[in-house]
C-alpha cells in the first residue's frame, strides 16, 4: 500500500521556486556578519589587554624605580648614622684614653711620692751611719753617741733596728735625741759654741750648758753657758 513517503516531493513552483537559494545567500551573510563581528571582538580584546599589560609595566617600573630610591636613601642614612656614631666613638675612647693617663701619671707620682721615705729609710738601713760600726760592740757604740749630731743619730736608730736592734743602744740613742740649742749647733767648734753664748741670753747660755753636758761636754763651752747663765 502506498504510503505519504512514496509520494515524490515536487520542488517549489512559481514564486517560491527561488526559495531556498534566498535562504542560502542569507545565511551566508549572517555567518559572514557574524565571523567579522567575531573578529572585531578579539582584536578588541586584544587591544585593552595590550592596554592594560603596558600600564602594569609602567606601574611596575615606576614602582621598582621608587623602590631604588628609597633603598638608596636608607643607604644614604644609615652611612651617616655609621659615620656619626664612628666619631662618637672615637671621641669617647680618645676621652678615656686620656683619663685613663692622667689617673695613670697620678698613681705613678703617687707612688714615686710614697716610696721615697721608704727608699731614703732603705738608703739608711744598709748603710752604716759610723764607719766600723758593724765591728764595734754595743758599749763602744753607746761611748760614741754623744759626740754624734742629731742627724746621726737618727741614721744609727734606723740601722740599729733593721740590724742587732740592741736595747742598750737605742735607748740611749732616745735620750741624747732632741733639738739643738740654736739651728746647726753640732756642728760649731768650741770657740764658735762659747761666742753663741756671748751673744745670747740666758735661756740660751743655760741650753747649751745642759745641751753640751749630754753630748760632747766640752768643758770650755759648759763654763762659759755656766757663768753666763749666773750672771743674767
Amino acid at each position: 500500500m502506498a504510503t505519504a513517503f512514496d509520494t515524490p516531493v515536487a520542488p517549489f513552483a512559481g514564486p517560491f521556486a527561488d526559495l531556498s537559494t534566498q535562504f542560502l545567500e542569507a545565511s551566508t551573510r549572517t555567518i559572514s556578519a557574524s565571523a567579522e563581528l567575531y573578529t572585531q571582538v578579539l582584536t578588541s580584546q586584544a587591544a585593552a589587554t595590550r592596554s592594560l599589560l603596558e600600564a602594569f609595566s609602567g606601574v611596575g617600573a615606576q614602582a621598582v624605580a621608587t623602590g631604588a630610591e628609597a633603598t638608596e636613601q636608607a643607604a644614604e642614612k644609615t652611612t651617616r648614622a655609621a659615620r656619626s656614631t664612628a666619631r662618637t666613638t672615637a671621641r669617647a675612647t680618645r676621652s678615656t684614653a686620656r683619663t685613663a693617663n692622667r689617673a695613670t701619671r697620678r698613681g705613678a707620682d703617687a707612688t714615686r711620692r710614697a716610696a721615697k721615705p721608704v727608699t731614703r729609710a732603705a738608703k739608711a738601713a744598709a748603710q752604716p751611719p759610723v764607719t766600723g760600726y758593724d765591728d764595734l760592740t754595743a758599749e763602744e757604740i753607746v761611748a760614741k753617741l754623744p759626740e754624734q749630731p742629731q742627724t746621726v743619730l737618727a741614721q744609727i736608730a734606723v740601722y740599729e733596728k733593721a740590724k742587732e736592734n740592741r736595747a742598750t743602744v737605742l735607748q740611749r740613742v732616745a735620750a741624747l735625741t732632741g733639738p739643738e740649742p740654736a739651728p746647726g749647733y753640732d756642728e760649731l767648734t768650741a770657740d764658735d759654741a762659747q761666742k753663741l753664748v756671748a751673744d745670747g741670753n740666758a735661756d740660751l747660755a743655760g741650753a747649751v750648758r745642759d745641751y753640751e753636758r749630754r753630748h760632747k761636754d766640752r768643758a770650755t763651752v759648759i763654763e762659759a753657758a755656766a757663768r753666763h747663765a749666773d750672771a743674767s
